[in-house]
């Protein structure tokens, strides 16, 4: 539902005035598109046997009294000329006026109501999509760099009326697909294309550090989906129940929901082919370190490490924000040399950026050039093994229990329990974890959560904790 110009209401303003109290013929009716009418015919489903052009003609009604307050010659003009249906010589002759200036009055009656109904309208735009923004996530970036052209592409593809009905964005751990899923779906929020969104985070492992079999993760996914949907139900529908209510919701009006952190190529698969019965016009976003494997029909766009301009912005402004000032005026050729080790890889830039505050540079570089060759995973570990030997013992003891937090994070009580550190410690380890890249702010603005990133989870399992290998899952 895209806005509408202050022009173009004003031409269905007038239509809709000639239309009042007629028949609709089959012709779309006037001022259908807005807000404050969808909102009337949503109170007044099934109790109107013309529901849409009675939605209408009220609406221009309370319009048309909410202008006789401020203008009653306007007002008293729209009346007998529209909705008592009287001819323009009658309703001058009532008015003792002449036909030009009924008519003068009309023009600019109309050009008063059109904007009386305009900012109601905007009011309730704004309204709707402020509680759309709430249901995300606290964005996992202060400013967002690099993917214009994908970004785009994106948001084309979920603001169409048509297929496909389930977008993927894949990539390796670190390479921003969460953030970028988050931008776009930020920038389509205004278009209102969507009735309701939902953003859920797949729980990939189990407590003893094996992933979750697809079946499984989909079937607390279904439990997720219905809780968000539906807050106020009491959890425990069998999943053949859940997807009965689920299916006749999605498929009845457009939702968006947002998957994220699925990791194989089975995770994926499975959940394309579930998720396909809730589509249309529901559409899905996925982020998936796998890709699929083409078995279900989905948009696959893939996410590569970013060019130097993009990475050398990010660079800096990564490190004006955490107060490395100097890092964030550095020359070209240091700023080269981070991307030469780091490549473009965002959450390995930040990280680098995070070890200079309390690391010499040089050191730094010398150091993830000896450990550069192999995969990107090598670089991390080594990256993760020099900010662990960096942290206070409080922070250490805050970061190796944060696996224990659910993929939606952990609240500030929840996390202070299971790390067992004092109130004091604790919020210093927070702001340090924080700072450090570490820690993820996550939840909404009204219940803040903290989690970790799955490559840091992963290290923190492998190589602190000493849990299997999980490098390869």
């Amino acid at each position: 539902m895209s806005a509408i110009t202050q022009e173009e209401l004003q031409t269905a303003v007038h239509a809709a005035l000639v239309q009042w109290g007629k028949p609709l013929d089959n012709e779309p009716a006037p001022l259908a598109q807005l807000l404050l009418v969808q909102n009337q015919l949503a109170a007044d489903e099934g109790e109107r046997p013309f529901g849409l052009k009675y939605a209408v003609d009220r609406g221009l009604l309370e319009a048309v009294e909410r202008l006789a307050e401020q203008d009653a010659t306007a007002a008293a003009v729209l009346q007998g000329r529209f909705l008592d249906g009287k001819i323009t010589r009658q309703v001058a002759q009532e008015m003792h006026a002449s036909i030009d200036q009924v008519n003068r009055w009309q023009r600019a009656a109309i050009e008063t109501l059109t904007q009386l109904l305009y900012q109601q309208e905007y009011k309730l735009r704004a309204e709707l999509i402020h509680q759309l923004e709430a249901s995300l996530p606290p964005a996992p970036y202060s400013q967002f760099f690099g993917f214009a052209e994908t970004k785009q592409t994106i948001m084309a593809q979920l603001v169409q009326t048509s297929a496909p009905w389930i977008v993927v964005l894949t990539g390796i751990g670190g390479i921003g697909k969460t953030s970028l899923a988050d931008a776009v779906v930020r920038e389509v929020l205004p278009s209102l294309a969507y009735k309701q969104l939902c953003w859920l985070r797949v729980e990939s492992q189990q407590f003893s550090g094996e992933p979750f079999p697809p079946e499984r993760a989909y079937q607390a996914l279904l439990s997720a989906l219905a809780a968000a949907l539906w807050p106020d139900s009491i959890p425990g529908d069998s999943a053949t129940h859940l997807e009965t209510r689920l299916g006749q919701k999605l498929r009845a009006d457009p939702h968006l929901i947002v998957i994220d952190n699925l990791e194989t190529t089975a995770h994926v698969d499975y959940f394309a082919r579930k998720l396909l019965a809730f589509t249309e016009p529901t559409r899905f976003l996925l982020t998936s370190r796998a890709r699929p494997s083409g078995e279900t029909a989905v948009y696959t766009q893939p996410l590569h490490e970013l060019p130097f301009t993009d990475a050398e912005a990010l660079l800096r402004h990564h490190a004006q924000v955490t107060g490395l000032s100097e890092l964030a005026d550095a020359d070209m050729d240091t700023l080269q040399a981070i991307y030469q080790v780091t490549g473009g890889n965002p959450l390995a830039l930040k990280l680098v950026v995070s070890l200079t505050a309390v690391l010499p540079l040089p050191q730094i570089l010398t150091d993830l050039n000896e450990n550069r060759v192999g995969p990107i995973e090598n670089l991390y570990r080594h990256i993760y093994w020099e900010a662990w030997r960096t942290l206070t013992p409080p922070a250490q003891t805050l970061l190796q229990a944060m696996p224990l937090a659910a993929s939606s994070g952990a609240s500030p009580e929840q996390m202070q329990a299971f790390s067992g550190l004092n109130a004091d410690d604790f919020w210093a380890a927070v702001r340090e974890l924080t700072a450090r890249s570490l820690l993820e702010v996550q939840g909404t603005l009204q219940e803040r959560r903290y989690g970790i990133h799955r490559l840091t989870d992963t290290f923190l399992q492998t190589e602190i904790i000493g849990w299997p290998d999980l490098l390869d899952a």
